[in-house]
């Protein structure tokens, strides 16, 4: 409750975080103090539109910022839409898990004003410059002069990675052009013949990162359930709820709310349910149910799944309907670590999910042996 700016950079808290029905509640409440600050100045008085925003922030006001590819939830929660532009749309340097470097190369224009995260970041560091030096802090804006002059993504990466990175003075965007596809495993030690030499396995010196070089395995010992009034959830309702991914959904969705043939696959977010459990609920296939503990509820849609133990059930992480984490409390351990995969709930039912007489039920798993 104590900051009074929120800059929020592709993710959308109303979905992914602990605790959402009670965050969406204060969020759009602390957001809506501002607005309504906003709605109280004439257009285009900036100075007393100003006065009012930091006024609003100190009664408990929260100003909102979220940079996006595509209108988010917490966004329509926001006070500044900053439009991002996404692989293809811009030149990309990307690392994957097996330390890859490769560059994908811009292809087509960003929609409207739409700029790469670096360019925006940019534009954010050379305001907050000018906005010190008119307000007389000469200081605070020597710290941002000459720091954002970037131009494009390359001037960013030559910046960054080029001036940082271990390795990172032989990478340059021309000779990541000329590794195409494949790219480069990080770190980059050389360049022979114009390419880039990585490094295909680390540690082949027999030494790991540690003070004498030898690998480091260490017990970990169950500390039963960590997080506050866990186990008194689990005492109280009968199922353990995990979420993740499925593959049928790309992410969280975000591009598949707008695929007509995605959306129409999968309406609703869908729990997947052991049969016996369904059917002594009462429940059929594309039934709509609602999941709710002492934290609070949400909906999804059964679907049955024989694989799945009985007495528990899987549902999609950050869907744009059914969010898990309307039904998942804030607490932590004593680490600050949530545990955020999984929790109790009871399920019942309420009638039949939208579209779902049209619907294929059939595993979505790979079948074994294939």
């Amino acid at each position: 409750g104590q900051g009074g700016v929120h800059h929020v950079w592709g993710v959308d808290h109303f979905k992914s975080t602990l605790n959402a029905e009670e965050f969406r509640r204060t969020y759009r409440r602390r957001t809506n103090l501002v607005k309504e600050a906003m709605d109280s100045v004439p257009y285009g008085d900036r100075a007393a539109q100003l006065e009012q925003i930091v006024a609003a922030i100190k009664r408990g006001g929260l100003f909102s910022v979220v940079v996006d590819i595509l209108p988010t939830q917490i966004g329509e929660a926001a006070h500044v839409w900053l439009p991002a532009a996404t692989a293809g749309e811009m030149n990309l340097t990307s690392m994957n898990g097996e330390r890859r470097l490769r560059l994908s190369e811009r292809y087509m224009d960003p929609p409207g004003a739409a700029l790469p995260d670096c360019l925006i970041a940019a534009r954010l560091g050379n305001a907050l410059e000018e906005s010190f030096r008119r307000a007389g802090s000469d200081a605070d804006a020597a710290r941002f002069k000459g720091k954002f002059d970037w131009t494009t993504e390359e001037d960013a990466f030559m910046d960054g990675y080029h001036a940082h990175a271990e390795g990172g003075e032989h990478v340059t965007y021309e000779r990541l052009r000329a590794m195409g596809t494949n790219g480069v495993h990080e770190p980059v030690v050389a360049v022979a013949d114009g390419r880039l030499v990585g490094t295909r396995r680390l540690y082949t010196d027999g030494r790991f990162g540690t003070a004498d070089g030898r690998a480091r395995f260490l017990e970990t010992a169950w500390r039963g359930l960590q997080v506050a009034g866990r186990q008194e959830q689990k005492d109280r309702h009968p199922f353990l709820i995990n979420n993740g991914r499925n593959n049928l959904v790309w992410q969280n969705a975000f591009y598949d709310v707008h695929t007509p043939f995605v959306r129409e696959r999968m309406p609703v977010a869908p729990i997947e349910m052991n049969p016996a459990d369904m059917a002594r609920l009462g429940l059929a296939a594309g039934d709509l149910v609602e999941v709710y503990n002492d934290v609070g509820s949400t909906q999804a849609m059964a679907y049955p799944t024989p694989t799945a133990k009985p007495g528990q059930a899987f549902m999609l992480f950050i869907a744009p309907t059914g969010q898990v984490g309307n039904v998942i409390s804030k607490g932590t351990n004593e680490l600050m670590i949530p545990n955020y995969k999984n929790v109790w709930a009871d399920i019942r039912r309420i009638g039949r999910a939208p579209g779902a007489d049209a619907m294929s039920f059939k595993s979505i798993e790979y079948p074994h042996g294939a």
